[in-house]
Protein backbone atom coordinates (compact mmCIF):
# COMPACT_ATOMS: atom_id res chain seq x y z
CA UNK A 1 0.00 0.00 0.00
CA UNK A 2 1.00 3.62 -0.30
CA UNK A 3 3.11 5.58 2.41
CA UNK A 4 0.09 5.74 5.54
CA UNK A 5 -1.71 8.97 5.82
CA UNK A 6 -4.04 9.49 8.18
CA UNK A 7 -7.24 10.58 6.61
CA UNK A 8 -9.93 9.33 8.78
CA UNK A 9 -9.48 9.96 12.27
CA UNK A 10 -11.97 9.30 14.95
CA UNK A 11 -12.27 11.97 18.08
CA UNK A 12 -13.68 11.76 21.28
CA UNK A 13 -15.54 14.07 22.62
CA UNK A 14 -16.83 12.93 25.58
CA UNK A 15 -17.78 9.28 27.41
CA UNK A 16 -20.69 10.80 29.37
CA UNK A 17 -23.81 9.91 27.68
CA UNK A 18 -27.66 11.08 28.50
CA UNK A 19 -29.30 7.82 28.33
CA UNK A 20 -28.68 4.01 28.90
CA UNK A 21 -29.29 1.37 25.95
CA UNK A 22 -29.25 -2.27 27.28
CA UNK A 23 -25.96 -3.19 25.47
CA UNK A 24 -23.77 -0.57 25.94
CA UNK A 25 -21.10 -0.28 29.03
CA UNK A 26 -23.25 2.93 30.41
CA UNK A 27 -25.77 0.47 31.56
CA UNK A 28 -24.02 -0.99 34.16
CA UNK A 29 -20.99 1.33 34.74
CA UNK A 30 -21.23 4.79 36.16
CA UNK A 31 -18.03 6.76 33.69
CA UNK A 32 -17.97 9.86 31.73
CA UNK A 33 -15.05 11.81 30.89
CA UNK A 34 -14.68 14.98 28.30
CA UNK A 35 -11.90 15.72 26.09
CA UNK A 36 -9.73 18.57 27.29
CA UNK A 37 -8.80 21.00 25.31
CA UNK A 38 -5.27 20.72 25.18
CA UNK A 39 -5.61 17.40 24.02
CA UNK A 40 -7.63 18.28 21.12
CA UNK A 41 -5.29 20.97 20.37
CA UNK A 42 -2.69 18.56 19.70
CA UNK A 43 -4.57 16.57 17.74
CA UNK A 44 -5.48 19.90 15.33
CA UNK A 45 -1.74 21.09 15.31
CA UNK A 46 -0.34 17.49 14.68
CA UNK A 47 -2.89 15.16 12.92
CA UNK A 48 -5.53 16.98 11.36
CA UNK A 49 -3.27 18.55 8.41
CA UNK A 50 -3.53 15.45 6.56
CA UNK A 51 -7.28 14.72 7.72
CA UNK A 52 -10.36 14.36 5.10
CA UNK A 53 -12.78 13.00 6.98
CA UNK A 54 -13.61 12.88 10.99
CA UNK A 55 -16.05 11.36 13.09
CA UNK A 56 -16.93 12.84 16.35
CA UNK A 57 -18.09 10.45 18.31
CA UNK A 58 -17.00 7.27 21.01
CA UNK A 59 -18.30 5.48 24.00
CA UNK A 60 -20.83 9.05 24.93
CA UNK A 61 -23.13 11.16 23.31
CA UNK A 62 -20.76 14.11 21.37
CA UNK A 63 -23.65 16.50 21.33
CA UNK A 64 -23.37 16.70 25.51
CA UNK A 65 -19.47 17.75 25.61
CA UNK A 66 -18.51 21.03 26.85
CA UNK A 67 -16.30 21.45 23.20
CA UNK A 68 -18.27 19.69 20.63
CA UNK A 69 -19.05 22.87 18.65
CA UNK A 70 -15.60 24.06 18.67
CA UNK A 71 -14.37 21.17 17.34
CA UNK A 72 -16.89 21.12 14.68
CA UNK A 73 -16.43 24.54 13.80
CA UNK A 74 -12.39 24.02 13.83
CA UNK A 75 -13.29 20.94 11.56
CA UNK A 76 -15.45 22.70 9.20
CA UNK A 77 -13.32 25.90 9.13
CA UNK A 78 -10.38 23.50 7.16
CA UNK A 79 -12.90 21.54 5.22
CA UNK A 80 -12.51 18.55 6.47
CA UNK A 81 -16.28 16.36 6.20
CA UNK A 82 -17.44 16.23 9.60
CA UNK A 83 -19.74 12.99 10.95
CA UNK A 84 -21.18 12.45 14.35
CA UNK A 85 -23.58 9.53 15.91
CA UNK A 86 -26.10 10.58 18.44
CA UNK A 87 -28.94 9.01 20.04
CA UNK A 88 -31.22 11.87 18.89
CA UNK A 89 -32.72 13.22 22.32
CA UNK A 90 -31.43 16.59 21.94
CA UNK A 91 -31.78 17.04 17.91
CA UNK A 92 -35.59 17.85 19.68
CA UNK A 93 -33.89 21.22 20.22
CA UNK A 94 -34.45 23.42 17.25
CA UNK A 95 -31.35 25.86 18.23
CA UNK A 96 -29.14 22.77 17.88
CA UNK A 97 -31.14 21.68 14.86
CA UNK A 98 -30.22 25.00 13.32
CA UNK A 99 -26.56 24.84 14.19
CA UNK A 100 -26.11 21.44 12.10
CA UNK A 101 -28.48 22.26 9.57
CA UNK A 102 -26.04 24.27 6.94
CA UNK A 103 -22.87 22.29 7.19
CA UNK A 104 -23.72 19.67 5.12
CA UNK A 105 -22.33 17.12 7.81
CA UNK A 106 -23.35 13.52 8.29
CA UNK A 107 -25.24 12.57 11.30
CA UNK A 108 -25.91 9.02 12.24
CA UNK A 109 -29.14 8.40 14.62
CA UNK A 110 -29.13 5.31 16.23
CA UNK A 111 -32.68 3.48 15.65
CA UNK A 112 -32.70 0.03 17.18
CA UNK A 113 -36.27 -0.47 15.82
CA UNK A 114 -39.75 1.13 14.17
CA UNK A 115 -41.93 0.27 17.06
CA UNK A 116 -42.50 1.12 20.25
CA UNK A 117 -41.59 -1.91 22.03
CA UNK A 118 -38.98 -3.01 20.10
CA UNK A 119 -37.22 0.20 20.01
CA UNK A 120 -37.54 0.57 23.41
CA UNK A 121 -36.52 -2.80 23.75
CA UNK A 122 -32.83 -1.36 24.03
CA UNK A 123 -33.29 1.94 24.74
CA UNK A 124 -35.96 2.31 27.58
CA UNK A 125 -34.78 5.92 28.13
CA UNK A 126 -35.68 7.29 25.10
CA UNK A 127 -39.28 7.12 24.13
CA UNK A 128 -40.56 5.78 20.40
CA UNK A 129 -42.79 9.08 20.36
CA UNK A 130 -40.05 11.62 21.01
CA UNK A 131 -37.49 9.71 18.30
CA UNK A 132 -40.68 10.56 15.42
CA UNK A 133 -40.74 13.71 16.88
CA UNK A 134 -36.88 14.49 16.55
CA UNK A 135 -37.23 12.45 12.59
CA UNK A 136 -40.29 15.42 12.04
CA UNK A 137 -37.91 17.96 13.10
CA UNK A 138 -34.94 17.02 11.28
CA UNK A 139 -37.38 16.30 7.43
CA UNK A 140 -38.37 19.96 8.50
CA UNK A 141 -35.07 21.78 8.78
CA UNK A 142 -33.28 19.80 6.03
CA UNK A 143 -36.28 21.15 3.11
CA UNK A 144 -35.51 24.92 4.36
CA UNK A 145 -32.64 24.85 3.43
CA UNK A 146 -30.39 24.65 0.57
CA UNK A 147 -29.91 21.25 -0.95
CA UNK A 148 -26.31 21.85 -1.19
CA UNK A 149 -25.81 22.76 2.13
CA UNK A 150 -28.39 19.97 3.76
CA UNK A 151 -27.14 18.17 6.43
CA UNK A 152 -26.43 14.30 5.57
CA UNK A 153 -29.01 12.01 7.34
CA UNK A 154 -28.28 8.26 8.02
CA UNK A 155 -29.51 5.39 10.60
CA UNK A 156 -27.52 2.88 12.67
CA UNK A 157 -29.13 -0.13 13.28
CA UNK A 158 -27.65 -2.68 16.36
CA UNK A 159 -29.86 -6.09 14.95
CA UNK A 160 -31.11 -8.32 17.71
CA UNK A 161 -33.81 -10.92 17.61
CA UNK A 162 -36.06 -9.10 19.23
CA UNK A 163 -36.08 -6.57 16.41
CA UNK A 164 -34.47 -8.08 13.41
CA UNK A 165 -37.78 -8.71 11.97
CA UNK A 166 -38.37 -4.40 11.69
CA UNK A 167 -35.23 -4.01 9.55
CA UNK A 168 -37.76 -4.04 6.28
CA UNK A 169 -39.98 -1.25 7.77
CA UNK A 170 -36.61 0.81 9.04
CA UNK A 171 -35.71 0.56 5.16
CA UNK A 172 -39.28 2.14 4.62
CA UNK A 173 -38.92 4.93 7.48
CA UNK A 174 -35.47 5.56 6.32
CA UNK A 175 -37.15 6.58 3.08
CA UNK A 176 -39.99 8.63 4.16
CA UNK A 177 -37.34 11.17 6.15
CA UNK A 178 -34.83 11.42 3.76
CA UNK A 179 -32.26 9.05 4.94
CA UNK A 180 -29.57 8.11 2.79
CA UNK A 181 -28.17 4.29 4.41
CA UNK A 182 -28.71 2.40 7.03
CA UNK A 183 -25.75 0.50 8.99
CA UNK A 184 -26.23 -2.51 10.22
CA UNK A 185 -24.12 -3.31 12.99
CA UNK A 186 -23.93 -6.96 14.45
CA UNK A 187 -24.51 -7.49 18.24
CA UNK A 188 -21.05 -8.98 19.32
CA UNK A 189 -20.15 -11.22 22.14
CA UNK A 190 -18.55 -8.33 24.30
CA UNK A 191 -22.33 -6.37 23.87
CA UNK A 192 -24.20 -9.43 24.28
CA UNK A 193 -24.42 -9.81 28.58
CA UNK A 194 -26.75 -9.04 30.69
CA UNK A 195 -30.34 -7.96 29.55
CA UNK A 196 -29.58 -8.71 26.16
CA UNK A 197 -28.38 -12.20 26.60
CA UNK A 198 -29.21 -14.43 23.74
CA UNK A 199 -30.19 -11.68 21.53
CA UNK A 200 -27.57 -12.54 19.14
CA UNK A 201 -28.00 -13.59 15.63
CA UNK A 202 -25.50 -15.35 14.46
CA UNK A 203 -27.26 -18.88 15.46
CA UNK A 204 -30.69 -17.26 13.62
CA UNK A 205 -30.31 -17.58 9.45
CA UNK A 206 -34.45 -18.53 10.00
CA UNK A 207 -34.65 -14.97 11.49
CA UNK A 208 -32.23 -13.05 9.13
CA UNK A 209 -32.85 -14.29 5.91
CA UNK A 210 -35.82 -12.88 5.75
CA UNK A 211 -35.72 -9.75 7.13
CA UNK A 212 -32.45 -8.63 5.15
CA UNK A 213 -34.13 -10.24 1.75
CA UNK A 214 -36.84 -8.24 2.18
CA UNK A 215 -35.00 -5.03 3.50
CA UNK A 216 -32.35 -5.69 0.45
CA UNK A 217 -34.92 -5.48 -2.06
CA UNK A 218 -36.32 -2.73 -0.50
CA UNK A 219 -33.18 -0.42 -0.26
CA UNK A 220 -32.47 -0.97 -3.58
CA UNK A 221 -35.90 0.11 -4.79
CA UNK A 222 -35.94 3.41 -2.77
CA UNK A 223 -32.34 4.10 -3.74
CA UNK A 224 -30.78 3.81 0.12
CA UNK A 225 -27.52 2.19 0.96
CA UNK A 226 -28.14 -0.75 3.06
CA UNK A 227 -24.72 -1.73 4.39
CA UNK A 228 -25.04 -5.32 5.81
CA UNK A 229 -22.43 -7.20 7.88
CA UNK A 230 -20.45 -9.54 6.02
CA UNK A 231 -20.73 -12.19 8.46
CA UNK A 232 -24.80 -11.96 7.76
CA UNK A 233 -24.35 -12.84 4.41
CA UNK A 234 -24.35 -16.94 5.01
CA UNK A 235 -26.97 -16.45 7.54
CA UNK A 236 -28.96 -14.62 4.99
CA UNK A 237 -28.72 -17.65 2.36
CA UNK A 238 -28.74 -20.72 4.75
CA UNK A 239 -32.54 -19.21 5.49
CA UNK A 240 -34.55 -21.76 8.46
CA UNK A 241 -33.46 -24.64 5.95
CA UNK A 242 -29.68 -24.58 7.71
CA UNK A 243 -29.22 -25.79 3.41
CA UNK A 244 -29.81 -29.42 4.84
CA UNK A 245 -30.85 -31.85 2.41
CA UNK A 246 -32.03 -31.03 -0.97
CA UNK A 247 -34.95 -28.41 -0.49
CA UNK A 248 -32.26 -26.56 2.17
CA UNK A 249 -29.83 -26.67 -0.68
CA UNK A 250 -32.35 -25.69 -3.45
CA UNK A 251 -33.45 -22.80 -1.27
CA UNK A 252 -29.66 -21.45 -0.53
CA UNK A 253 -29.08 -21.78 -4.53
CA UNK A 254 -32.79 -19.60 -5.08
CA UNK A 255 -31.60 -17.02 -2.71
CA UNK A 256 -27.72 -16.29 -4.19
CA UNK A 257 -29.05 -15.63 -7.28
CA UNK A 258 -31.87 -13.21 -6.30
CA UNK A 259 -29.10 -11.33 -4.25
CA UNK A 260 -26.97 -11.72 -7.12
CA UNK A 261 -29.57 -10.52 -9.66
CA UNK A 262 -30.30 -7.49 -7.24
CA UNK A 263 -26.96 -7.13 -6.98
CA UNK A 264 -26.11 -6.72 -10.62
CA UNK A 265 -29.09 -4.51 -10.78
CA UNK A 266 -27.54 -1.81 -7.77
CA UNK A 267 -23.74 -2.59 -8.49
CA UNK A 268 -23.16 -3.62 -12.19
CA UNK A 269 -21.73 -7.03 -13.16
CA UNK A 270 -18.20 -6.11 -11.85
CA UNK A 271 -18.66 -4.73 -8.54
CA UNK A 272 -20.98 -7.92 -7.86
CA UNK A 273 -18.72 -10.57 -9.46
CA UNK A 274 -15.56 -8.98 -6.67
CA UNK A 275 -18.25 -9.65 -3.90
CA UNK A 276 -19.20 -13.21 -5.02
CA UNK A 277 -15.44 -14.17 -5.32
CA UNK A 278 -14.63 -12.48 -1.62
CA UNK A 279 -17.02 -15.16 -0.05
CA UNK A 280 -16.61 -18.13 -2.70
CA UNK A 281 -13.16 -18.48 -3.75
CA UNK A 282 -9.97 -20.00 -1.30
CA UNK A 283 -8.50 -17.30 0.75
CA UNK A 284 -4.81 -17.28 0.93
CA UNK A 285 -5.44 -15.45 4.28
CA UNK A 286 -8.12 -16.02 7.03
CA UNK A 287 -9.52 -12.33 6.61
CA UNK A 288 -12.53 -11.96 4.25
CA UNK A 289 -12.32 -8.64 4.11
CA UNK A 290 -9.27 -5.93 2.99
CA UNK A 291 -8.90 -3.08 5.83
CA UNK A 292 -7.52 0.12 4.70
CA UNK A 293 -7.52 1.40 8.84
CA UNK A 294 -3.85 1.06 9.82
CA UNK A 295 -3.24 3.09 6.99
CA UNK A 296 -5.79 5.22 6.93
CA UNK A 297 -7.52 6.11 10.26
CA UNK A 298 -6.96 6.11 14.32
CA UNK A 299 -9.09 6.63 16.66
CA UNK A 300 -8.34 9.40 19.70
CA UNK A 301 -10.02 8.92 23.13
CA UNK A 302 -10.98 11.81 25.71
CA UNK A 303 -7.79 11.33 27.54
CA UNK A 304 -5.25 11.01 24.36
CA UNK A 305 -4.64 7.57 23.64
CA UNK A 306 -4.59 6.39 20.51
CA UNK A 307 -5.95 3.28 19.16
CA UNK A 308 -6.44 1.64 15.37
CA UNK A 309 -10.08 2.05 15.03
CA UNK A 310 -13.12 2.53 16.66
CA UNK A 311 -13.16 -0.98 18.19
CA UNK A 312 -10.58 -0.08 20.60
CA UNK A 313 -8.26 -3.08 21.68
CA UNK A 314 -4.90 -2.28 21.83
CA UNK A 315 -3.19 1.06 22.42
CA UNK A 316 -1.07 2.85 19.63
CA UNK A 317 0.42 5.31 22.27
CA UNK A 318 -1.10 8.35 23.91
CA UNK A 319 -0.53 12.19 22.25
CA UNK A 320 -0.01 13.50 26.04
CA UNK A 321 3.22 12.13 26.82
CA UNK A 322 4.46 11.33 22.25
CA UNK A 323 4.56 12.93 19.42
CA UNK A 324 1.68 12.17 16.66
CA UNK A 325 4.39 11.35 13.71
CA UNK A 326 6.32 8.61 16.72
CA UNK A 327 3.00 6.91 17.20
CA UNK A 328 1.86 7.10 13.61
CA UNK A 329 5.16 5.37 12.15
CA UNK A 330 6.42 3.33 15.13
CA UNK A 331 6.68 -0.34 16.17
CA UNK A 332 3.11 -0.71 17.10
CA UNK A 333 1.66 0.52 14.26
CA UNK A 334 4.10 -1.12 11.87
CA UNK A 335 3.38 -4.24 13.10
CA UNK A 336 -0.18 -4.31 13.12
CA UNK A 337 0.16 -3.51 9.32
CA UNK A 338 2.11 -5.79 8.33
CA UNK A 339 0.51 -8.77 10.01
CA UNK A 340 -3.29 -7.78 9.81
CA UNK A 341 -3.96 -9.35 6.32
CA UNK A 342 -1.44 -12.55 7.24
CA UNK A 343 -2.42 -15.90 8.87
CA UNK A 344 -1.62 -14.26 12.44
CA UNK A 345 -3.50 -11.18 13.13
CA UNK A 346 -2.89 -9.69 15.96
CA UNK A 347 -5.33 -9.65 19.03
CA UNK A 348 -7.15 -6.23 18.02
CA UNK A 349 -7.77 -7.59 14.54
CA UNK A 350 -7.83 -11.39 14.57
CA UNK A 351 -11.31 -11.06 16.82
CA UNK A 352 -12.48 -7.78 15.50
CA UNK A 353 -16.45 -7.68 15.10
CA UNK A 354 -16.18 -4.61 13.06
CA UNK A 355 -18.36 -5.14 9.77
CA UNK A 356 -15.90 -3.24 7.89
CA UNK A 357 -13.19 -5.26 9.71
CA UNK A 358 -11.07 -7.90 8.03
CA UNK A 359 -13.61 -10.76 9.77
CA UNK A 360 -16.68 -8.84 8.15
CA UNK A 361 -18.58 -8.61 11.61
CA UNK A 362 -17.59 -12.14 12.47
CA UNK A 363 -15.97 -12.07 15.56
CA UNK A 364 -15.34 -15.68 15.85
CA UNK A 365 -14.38 -16.05 11.89
CA UNK A 366 -10.36 -17.03 13.04
CA UNK A 367 -11.70 -19.26 15.26
CA UNK A 368 -14.10 -20.91 12.43
CA UNK A 369 -11.26 -20.86 9.82
CA UNK A 370 -9.26 -23.42 11.66
CA UNK A 371 -12.24 -25.61 13.57
CA UNK A 372 -12.09 -27.58 10.88
CA UNK A 373 -8.55 -28.90 11.07
CA UNK A 374 -7.88 -32.35 13.16
CA UNK A 375 -4.67 -31.12 15.51
CA UNK A 376 -2.22 -33.06 16.70
CA UNK A 377 0.06 -32.65 19.86
CA UNK A 378 3.74 -32.61 19.79
CA UNK A 379 5.12 -32.58 23.40
CA UNK A 380 7.82 -30.07 23.96
CA UNK A 381 9.87 -33.01 25.65
CA UNK A 382 9.29 -35.32 23.16
CA UNK A 383 12.81 -36.25 20.91
CA UNK A 384 11.59 -35.67 17.71
CA UNK A 385 11.76 -31.91 17.93
CA UNK A 386 15.55 -30.16 18.09
CA UNK A 387 15.72 -26.87 19.95
CA UNK A 388 18.94 -25.25 19.34
CA UNK A 389 20.38 -21.50 18.57
CA UNK A 390 18.38 -19.74 20.93
CA UNK A 391 16.72 -21.61 22.64
CA UNK A 392 17.19 -22.32 26.75
CA UNK A 393 16.37 -25.79 28.95
CA UNK A 394 12.82 -26.78 29.21
CA UNK A 395 10.95 -25.83 32.12
CA UNK A 396 8.31 -28.18 33.96
CA UNK A 397 5.82 -27.57 36.12
CA UNK A 398 5.10 -29.07 39.75
CA UNK A 399 4.38 -32.48 38.38
CA UNK A 400 7.40 -32.64 36.40
CA UNK A 401 4.92 -32.18 32.88
CA UNK A 402 6.83 -29.86 30.53
CA UNK A 403 5.34 -26.36 30.57
CA UNK A 404 7.54 -24.15 28.18
CA UNK A 405 10.66 -23.45 26.47
CA UNK A 406 12.36 -19.62 26.49
CA UNK A 407 13.95 -18.63 23.18
CA UNK A 408 16.19 -15.60 23.46
CA UNK A 409 15.84 -12.57 20.15
CA UNK A 410 16.74 -15.94 17.82
CA UNK A 411 15.97 -19.70 17.90
CA UNK A 412 15.59 -22.15 15.81
CA UNK A 413 14.37 -26.03 16.13
CA UNK A 414 13.72 -28.84 13.56
CA UNK A 415 10.90 -31.59 13.75
CA UNK A 416 9.97 -34.29 11.06
CA UNK A 417 6.60 -32.78 9.43
CA UNK A 418 3.11 -35.16 10.06
CA UNK A 419 2.07 -35.88 6.19
CA UNK A 420 -1.11 -34.43 5.59
CA UNK A 421 -0.27 -31.46 7.51
CA UNK A 422 -1.57 -28.06 6.39
CA UNK A 423 -0.43 -25.37 9.61
CA UNK A 424 1.47 -25.56 12.03
CA UNK A 425 0.60 -24.57 15.30
CA UNK A 426 3.17 -22.60 18.05
CA UNK A 427 1.27 -21.88 21.32
CA UNK A 428 3.04 -19.38 23.65
CA UNK A 429 2.34 -17.88 26.80
CA UNK A 430 1.05 -13.95 25.22
CA UNK A 431 2.79 -10.64 26.15
CA UNK A 432 5.47 -12.20 28.57
CA UNK A 433 8.44 -11.11 29.64
CA UNK A 434 7.02 -8.02 30.53
CA UNK A 435 3.60 -8.01 29.63
CA UNK A 436 4.64 -6.10 25.92
CA UNK A 437 4.01 -6.07 22.75
CA UNK A 438 6.87 -7.91 20.94
CA UNK A 439 6.46 -8.23 17.63
CA UNK A 440 8.52 -11.36 15.26
CA UNK A 441 8.73 -13.77 12.11
CA UNK A 442 8.82 -16.82 11.45
CA UNK A 443 10.44 -19.00 8.29
CA UNK A 444 10.07 -22.45 7.69
CA UNK A 445 12.44 -24.52 5.47
CA UNK A 446 13.86 -21.13 3.85
CA UNK A 447 10.85 -20.12 2.35
CA UNK A 448 8.57 -16.26 2.94
CA UNK A 449 8.31 -14.52 6.25
CA UNK A 450 5.19 -14.86 7.80
CA UNK A 451 5.04 -11.77 10.78
CA UNK A 452 3.21 -11.82 13.58
CA UNK A 453 3.35 -10.86 17.39
CA UNK A 454 2.96 -11.72 21.19
CA UNK A 455 -0.84 -10.68 21.71
CA UNK A 456 -2.66 -14.24 20.79
CA UNK A 457 -2.14 -17.58 22.57
CA UNK A 458 -1.25 -19.74 19.15
CA UNK A 459 0.53 -18.79 16.01
CA UNK A 460 -0.16 -20.27 12.80
CA UNK A 461 1.88 -20.78 10.08
CA UNK A 462 1.48 -22.48 6.48
CA UNK A 463 3.11 -25.40 5.24
CA UNK A 464 1.40 -25.44 1.37
CA UNK A 465 4.57 -24.30 0.20
CA UNK A 466 6.90 -26.07 2.13
CA UNK A 467 8.78 -29.32 0.90
CA UNK A 468 10.93 -32.01 2.16
CA UNK A 469 9.92 -34.52 5.42
CA UNK A 470 12.09 -31.80 7.80
CA UNK A 471 10.53 -28.40 9.01
CA UNK A 472 13.15 -26.13 9.97
CA UNK A 473 11.57 -23.49 12.26
CA UNK A 474 13.15 -20.36 12.32
CA UNK A 475 11.91 -17.79 14.68
CA UNK A 476 12.90 -13.76 15.35
CA UNK A 477 11.58 -11.30 17.51
CA UNK A 478 12.32 -7.55 17.79
CA UNK A 479 12.92 -7.28 21.23
CA UNK A 480 14.24 -9.33 24.18
CA UNK A 481 14.24 -9.05 27.64
CA UNK A 482 16.47 -9.62 30.74
CA UNK A 483 14.16 -9.36 33.55
CA UNK A 484 15.27 -9.14 37.32
CA UNK A 485 18.16 -11.27 38.61
CA UNK A 486 17.68 -13.50 35.58
CA UNK A 487 20.53 -13.84 33.55
CA UNK A 488 19.13 -15.04 30.26
CA UNK A 489 17.74 -12.85 27.29
CA UNK A 490 14.18 -13.87 26.45
CA UNK A 491 12.21 -12.76 23.41
CA UNK A 492 9.59 -15.64 23.44
CA UNK A 493 7.69 -18.37 25.83
CA UNK A 494 6.80 -21.63 23.81
CA UNK A 495 4.12 -23.68 25.50
CA UNK A 496 3.17 -25.86 22.81
CA UNK A 497 3.53 -27.11 19.74
CA UNK A 498 0.66 -28.24 17.17
CA UNK A 499 -0.15 -29.91 13.57
CA UNK A 500 -3.69 -29.17 11.81
CA UNK A 501 -4.57 -31.63 9.05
Amino acid sequence: MAEPKARYVWIEPTTRCNTRCKYCYHWNDNFGADMAPEIYARIRDQVLVDVWKTDLNGYGEPLIAPFFWDMLEDCLSRDIEVVFTTNGILLSREDIISKLSHNGITINISIDGVRKDTFEFSRPFVKWEQMMHVLELLKQQREKVEEKKRFSLRFNFVAMKENIADLPDLVRLAAHYGVSSITVLPLTSEEERNLVMGQGLYDSPELVSPAFLEAIKLSIDFGIKLLVPSSYQELILMGKERRKGPYGWFQYIRRLIFITILSIKHDGPKHTWDKIKRFSLPRKQVAINKCFMPWQCSYFSTDGTVYPCCVMKEKMGNLKTQDWKDIWHGQIYNNLRRTIHGWNPSMVCRYCGFPLGINGGDENLYIKSFSKYTRKDIPLNSPEIVFHQGFYELECDEKGNPHHIWMAQKGKFLLPRLKGAKFLRILIIPLTPLHALNPGFCIINKGAREYFDNTCEDLTFPLNHTTGKKLEVCLEMENEYQVGEDPRLLGLPIRGIQFLY
